[in-house]
């Protein structure tokens, strides 16, 4: 792959291009977009692109460094994630001790940080001093879909780059490509917190499926398995994995489908459909849903355990009403 094969990102793509050919590209970047897919590829395909051996305007993917930093195992290529829920600052001191000599003749180092707005302050502190004092050429990219997260001292040093979701078409496309199944494909390209799933293989996901739908039955029907599950069982493992935003997205459109007679994502689950409509009245589904919500609003605080917010869903549609925003207070007391 180069920078011009990554889905929808052709303004993009002309602007990196035109900066690289005039020399002007900036020691910072802050690449933006709600699905970080692209702006991952976008990163490491711009980095093979600095250090390829053809100094084209685009990597050629053949050369030994685009084919190192490919398999990110290029030694002036580094990329950070957060270890656990924070960039540490030990993460970032690595990363300054690794580039600690200058690099050799023609090599441009680039450091990329994923999930940026996970950096703490100090974190933040440490990198600045990093950027404006490198020992060799370097350019940092940060990637985010949080941007309003960032420092303000961090973004005013980058150059802001925010990408286009391209058309449902394109990403089934390239999901496809990518080896997952068309149904899978279909589904990831309509989801918003699909990055938590991709990294799996499209037979997990699709098992994943299939457990929340036999989960969901349990879950409006009042089975204690249901709460079970939440504190040890599959989706235990699913949540602590850090897979409970697009769970809680799986599980809205699926009760939504519940609801009307046509099936666009779920067409598999037919029989489970018809069950669970036999034995579950509408009102009982539709405070469900309100609790999805309510749950989905609450995973992103950082105070309240996962596990707390999924609890305090199940209590609460089983005993059929809707739940309170601090009923998870109950819970962890």
């Amino acid at each position: 792959m180069a920078m011009r094969d990554v889905v929808g990102q052709e303004r993009v793509v002309h602007w990196l291009q035109s900066a690289f050919q005039q020399k002007r590209l900036a020691h910072a970047y802050l690449f933006t977009d709600s699905h970080t897919r692209y702006i991952k590829k976008m990163a490491v395909e711009l980095a093979k692109t600095l250090n390829c051996e053809q100094k084209g305007l685009d990597a050629c993917d053949s050369c030994p460094t685009c084919i190192q930093i490919e398999h990110g195992n290029h030694p002036d290529v580094v990329s950070i994630q957060p270890d656990g829920s924070y960039i540490k600052i030990d993460q970032v001191r690595v990363v300054q001790a690794t580039f600690r000599y200058r690099a050799p003749n023609e090599i441009q180092r680039v450091l990329i940080i994923e999930s940026a707005e996970k950096m703490r302050l100090e974190t933040a502190n440490s990198l600045l001093k990093f950027l404006e004092e490198p020992i060799s050429p370097m350019v940092a990219i940060l990637l985010t879909n949080k941007k309003e997260r960032i420092l303000p001292t961090i973004r005013s040093r980058c150059q802001w780059v925010r990408f286009s979701a391209p058309a449902i078409h394109l990403q089934q496309k390239m999901f496809l490509e990518e080896g997952f199944h068309e149904p899978v494909a279909n589904l990831l390209s309509h989801l918003h917190f699909r990055d938590e799933l991709v990294q799996l293989e499209s037979h997990e996901i699709e098992q994943n499926i299939e457990n929340l739908v036999q989960w969901s039955k349990a879950f409006l029907t009042g089975d204690e398995s249901a709460l079970i599950d939440v504190q040890v069982g599959w989706l235990a493992n699913e949540l602590e994995q850090g897979r409970s935003s697009s769970l809680l997205e799986l599980l809205l459109i699926w009760l939504k489908e519940l609801m009307n007679k046509n099936s666009s994502f779920f067409s598999k689950q037919h029989s489970m459909r018809q069950k669970i409509r036999l034995s579950v009245k509408e009102s009982d589904i539709l405070v469900a849903m309100d609790n999805v919500l309510i749950a989905s609003r609450l995973v992103h605080k950082a105070e309240i355990s996962t596990s707390a917010i999924w609890e305090q869903m199940v209590i609460a549609t089983q005993e059929k009403r809707k739940s309170k925003y601090d009923d998870w207070r109950m819970i962890v007391i």
